[in-house]
């Protein structure tokens, strides 16, 4: 490659876009560092076409391989406008705007207008009065995304049998896809208007909120007196909960759609940046990190000595709690969701249209059930028996032990909402815009709740009460 001259690369300068001058020198050192898209962006104000002709610059004039470009994620996926756009029909995340549903086929406008006529929004329910703050009570680990550590996606909690009311409703300006963690202080969750929440748990009135300034896709944890999350902005965020005041910011080089486990006082999470991240909550830096050949989109799920998180290499990695890899196994789809493990199985989705359950110590695989379309959410543990959903759209229920079907429910569109299962009871929700309760044992309808959007948010359950979000911007309390 060409040594990059002081005088070679004033033919560079001037890179514009709205006639904004670029010192392409140091461009050139940010690229090879390896800084990501997002960051180059931000910090040269350029457009994802000003960045382009910026590569394009560099190729022509030798300063860059086009293998260096091609070792880099792909434009539309390292920006902060990753996912914005998503299929109405087939609930799939896409890079950029779109007419033809690339995943489905589905003409979009069509689709909506035919939507609307069907479904109609729900009734609204009067808002109670703001009611004075309570003291915290906030314990160790008091809430995190799939209930426990092991991601089993089992809540100690009475169900919620018979749907009696909605008890409250609380609107942002943007799609909820994160699953609200509750404690007895609160309700935490973020939205796609580029703010995090905290909403009284009882009444559902908004006691703070934080400007992220991003998309904030990823499920927050709350560890004592703080809770954590990620943005699509390549940040990771730890907030004081009874303020609302930042106290932890961690970047990374891509946007974090994983939600974090925190244990030991180290907080783990995935980035788009190819990176399984330990972050030391004492020191606020990392306490290593772990390199894969792909985005890491999924959560981590903690066993009682290994890590397991997967990636879009179609690889879930165990790895121990210093960070070295103790095992790999391979899938033909890329894994984008949680794992969830017992003692002895590791259990968890791929795009390749399978579930897997591996042994949790080996990684050997131990049976694996297919599907008419993509793993989409992340499989629920209760008893013998695995929930799971798919973009077939249908929920399944299999032996853990067998990996024989016990019973599938069939909804009307894609189910990329995880089950939550409680006291005889399994609750998801569905691109259709309902939120489903079946039992636990037959698979048979309960009940259901319809939302005016999609929900692809897991539901969290506590007291009696099922906490969701929609992608009419809303989080729904139900009784």
């Amino acid at each position: 490659m060409l040594e990059a001259s002081p005088w070679m690369l004033r033919w560079l300068v001037g890179v514009t876009m709205n006639r904004t001058k670029i010192d392409a020198m140091q461009a050139l050192i940010d690229i090879r560092g390896g800084m990501s898209d997002s960051h180059l962006m931000e910090k040269y104000r350029l457009t994802s076409k000003g960045l382009q002709s910026l590569f394009e610059k560099l190729l022509k004039a030798g300063f860059l391989k086009q293998s260096d470009l091609d070792d880099r994620m792909p434009l539309s996926e390292k920006t902060v406008d990753i996912a914005l756009f998503r299929c109405p029909a087939c609930g799939m995340p896409q890079f950029t705007s779109f007419e033809e549903c690339p995943q489905c086929g589905v003409i979009v406008s069509k689709y909506k207008d035919i939507q609307e006529k069907i479904y109609a929004m729900p009734t609204l329910m009067p808002m109670p009065a703001a009611m004075p703050s309570a003291a915290p009570k906030v314990g160790r680990l008091a809430a995190i995304f799939r209930s426990n550590l092991k991601r089993t996606g089992v809540y100690d909690t009475k169900p919620v049998k018979e749907l009696t009311e909605l008890k409250w409703k609380f609107k942002t300006d943007g799609w909820v896809s994160a699953s609200p963690a509750i404690t007895g202080d609160g309700v935490y969750f973020g939205s796609l208007d580029g703010n995090f929440y905290k909403a009284d748990m009882e009444h559902g009135f908004e006691r703070w909120r934080f400007s992220v300034g991003s998309s904030v896709y990823s499920s927050c944890a709350v560890f004592d007196s703080q809770v954590f999350f990620g943005s699509l902005d390549g940040n990771f965020y730890g907030l004081d909960v009874s303020t609302g005041k930042l106290r932890l910011k961690f970047s990374t080089l891509g946007p974090i759609y994983s939600s974090p486990a925190v244990s030991n006082n180290c907080a783990y999470f995935g980035s788009l940046d190819t990176h399984l991240y330990a972050l030391d909550l004492n020191s606020q830096g990392p306490k290593w990190k772990f390199r894969t050949s792909g985005p890491v989109y999924s959560s981590p799920t903690i066993g009682d000595d290994m890590i397991y998180f997967g990636g879009l290499d179609g690889i879930l990695y165990a790895l121990d709690f210093d960070g070295k890899e103790l095992w790999r196994f391979k899938t033909s789809g890329p894994v984008t969701t949680a794992a969830a493990v017992t003692p002895d199985l590791v259990f968890f989705g791929s795009g390749d249209r399978c579930a897997y359950a591996c042994d949790a110590h080996s990684g050997k695989e131990q049976w694996h059930f297919r599907v008419e379309d993509k793993v989409t959410s992340c499989p629920a543990v209760a008893g013998d028996v695995l929930y799971f959903g798919s973009a077939d759209r249908h929920v399944y229920a299999v032996d853990i032990r067998t990996g024989l079907d016990k019973w599938k429910f069939e909804t009307e569109s894609s189910v990329y909402s995880s089950p939550a299962v409680a006291a005889g009871m399994v609750y998801f929700g569905s691109g259709d815009r309902k939120l489903y309760a079946l039992d636990l044992k037959t698979g048979q309808e309960v009940w259901r709740f319809k939302t005016g959007s999609p929900i692809y948010s897991s539901p969290s359950i506590a007291e009696g009460v099922i906490y969701f979000g929609s992608d009419d911007g809303c989080v729904y309390a139900i009784t």
